[in-house]
């Protein structure tokens, strides 16, 4: 049992998931730490906010999108830390960085939607305290993005 440990530990993706977490933990960081800024400490409303509560016709309040317009400011600040750390800690991988950043920020954006319906949902539907939902949120968005940066942003070759 041991010896497979050893193995599965040795093992160069095993090391990139334990550094891919390392930097998520610093990106959460940034992330929960901005977030609770702008929702809980500043609570920022943003002037646009009424206008697209307008387009959408009413069916989404101005404190709800004041909510996910923090979570995109927030979330849009780990990504480009998250990128630079990936690129130089995680992967090892620091050529074509432009190509690889606009492949990041392209999962990123995927992930900000998901990120976005999930506190829809937590908040405005099931009613759970916005700074749990927003872990529950990273979470799962965070363990679909690792397998898709893997195999397609920092792949080697």
């Amino acid at each position: 049992m041991r010896e497979k440990i050893d193995n599965i530990v040795k093992q160069k993706s095993f090391r990139q998931l334990v550094k891919y977490g390392i930097v998520g933990v610093v990106g959460l960081a940034i992330d929960m730490g901005v977030y609770y800024l702008l929702v809980r400490k500043l609570s920022v409303h943003y002037p646009f906010s009424p206008f697209i509560s307008n387009i959408l016709g009413g069916n989404m309040s101005v404190g709800m999108l004041d909510i996910l317009i923090s979570n995109i400011i927030s979330s849009s600040l780990a990504i480009v830390n998250n990128f630079i750390l990936n690129s130089y800690f995680t992967f090892k991988v620091t050529d074509k960085k432009l190509k690889r950043f606009a492949s990041f920020v392209s999962i990123a954006i995927i992930g900000m939607v998901i990120s976005s319906m999930l506190l829809t949902l937590f908040i405005g539907v099931m009613k759970m305290d916005d700074m749990l939902s927003k872990i529950f949120a990273i979470c799962i968005v965070a363990a679909i993005q690792f397998g898709i940066n893997k195999f397609f942003t920092f792949k080697q070759g």
